[in-house]
């Protein structure tokens, strides 16, 4: 049984690990490919912010200096660089040819030219300062991050770039290297040679914030399986110690059942066997041991019967004022009459005539269970201090013996039902560890609690707190 938990115990802990390592592993990759996409949103912030701002000047200059046409005129003019090179080419050719490809050229080329010349005429003019352009790029920059809901801190930088000697493949290799946050040089005016290329922090409240719901369920399946794993490894190791209580149970019963059945089977052998039928005072001896042996074969199948049915169905309080003092008289009486050697009582009865509203039934069995055990426990010559009071709105109830007392491990354990300290193979006490059980359930179903002070050797004291 012990190894079966174990290899149970240990397959749960690698399940349980390996979950931890798989959404471990699995944060991680969802960690760096919201990374990567920070890196392309930042990029893509950055190319498309240039666009705007060189758009928007290109839409400042028409704005400012007229119409297409005049913009034509000037592009067209004889001194313009942008028509030197068609008009002296264009002289050069025969007449037919020109007339030819001009109709070969379609409207969309000459768009396009059109909007080369453009741009290149806003870039050569230099129409604002690299530095107040840097400025406007920035806030528009910023705006487009705030589009992508990125509020990362960065900086821009910008890089005059020579590419004398370099070939075209090494340029391009060149701006499209990307460091980590960081993004990739962006031609910002090219008549100029001069890039720009944003620097970021570090990004992990923007991925964070990405994440949350990710997190948040990760660490929810995570706690949920914990807690399923520490509610699984409880109840096996409880059920292992019931099973171990339940052998227990059945050892001291069989052990408590034998013997009253032994004696009255040796009583009723020597009326058979040794002619105890014909001495009259012999055979009333045999016949009360027998009588007596009974009853108390009786009394403890009556006390199994009754702790299971306490078990199967809730035990209802029926509430009445109550003078403890009768109570506890009542308790001592019985107590005296039924023990069979002389008991010490005290009782300090703190209360007076006052009265507290409890089930009278329910407690006093509850608290004649805490002086039977009291007495069981306390050697040849037993003391039982009992003391009743009032305090904090509570009814306090001590039951104090002078007996073998309880060890400090098994203190918590003896309100189970079945336990009982464990003693070897001695079964000098009578009893199934049932009596502590009940009491436990009474004084719950009051509202109330139950503790225990005891030292080996040095007797034991209950006090029960019942509010009232």
């Amino acid at each position: 049984m012990r190894q079966r938990i174990r290899n149970i115990l240990i397959l749960m802990c690698v399940c349980i690990l390996g979950i931890y390592l798989f959404q471990g592993y699995w944060l991680y990759n969802s960690y760096h490919i919201q990374l990567d996409q920070f890196n392309k949103d930042i990029n893509e912030s950055l190319r498309t912010a240039v666009f705007n701002k060189q758009f928007a000047d290109v839409r400042r200059y028409f704005r400012n200096n007229g119409d297409s046409a005049r913009i034509s005129r000037e592009m067209a003019s004889p001194g313009n660089r942008f028509t030197k090179g068609t008009d002296s080419a264009r002289s050069s050719l025969p007449f037919d040819t020109i007339k030819r490809r001009r109709d070969q050229r379609s409207g969309d080329e000459y768009a396009d030219t059109l909007a080369r010349q453009i741009s290149d005429l806003i870039l050569l003019n230099n129409l604002t300062s690299d530095s107040v352009k840097l400025v406007k790029l920035d806030s528009v920059y910023t705006a487009e991050l705030h589009s992508r809901e990125i509020l990362t801190p960065y900086e821009l930088d910008t890089f005059h770039i020579n590419f004398a000697g370099y070939n075209r493949e090494s340029i391009r290799d060149s701006l499209r290297k990307r460091p980590p946050l960081k993004t990739s040089k962006i031609p910002f005016n090219p008549a100029s040679n001069l890039y720009v290329q944003a620097k970021f922090e570090s990004p992990l409240q923007y991925i964070l914030a990405k994440m949350v719901w990710t997190l948040a369920g990760s660490l929810l399946l995570l706690v949920l399986t914990t807690i399923c794993f520490m509610y699984m490894l409880r109840t096996i190791l409880k059920q292992k110690r019931l099973s171990e209580v339940k052998n227990d149970f059945i050892n001291n019963m069989t052990h408590e059942l034998k013997t009253p059945i032994a004696t009255v089977y040796a009583a009723v052998e020597a009326m058979q066997n040794f002619n105890a039928l014909n001495d009259q005072r012999k055979t009333q001896t045999y016949l009360d041991i027998s009588k007596q042996e009974l009853q108390r074969l009786s009394d403890l199948v009556e006390k199994v019967l009754h702790i299971a049915a306490e078990e199967r169905e809730e035990i209802e309080l029926f509430r009445e004022e109550t003078d403890m003092s009768e109570v506890m008289d009542s308790i001592i009486t019985n107590h005296q009459l039924k023990t069979g050697r002389p008991v010490q009582f005290r009782y300090d009865n703190l209360l007076g005539e006052q009265t507290v509203e409890v089930d009278k039934s329910h407690l006093s069995n509850a608290i004649s269970n805490l002086v039977d055990n009291a007495i069981k426990y306390s050697g040849d010559n037993p003391s039982v201090h009992i003391k009743s009071m009032l305090e904090n709105g509570k009814l306090i109830i001590r039951v104090k013996d002078n007996g073998i007392g309880i060890p400090k491990i098994y203190q918590e354990s003896i309100f189970d039902t079945f336990f009982r300290v464990p003693t070897g193979n001695l079964h000098n006490v009578k009893g199934f560890g049932l009596g502590l059980s009940y009491v436990k359930k009474i004084v719950a179903l009051h509202g109330g609690t139950i503790n225990v002070h005891s030292e080996p050797e040095k007797g034991s004291e209950f006090i029960m707190q019942i509010p009232v």
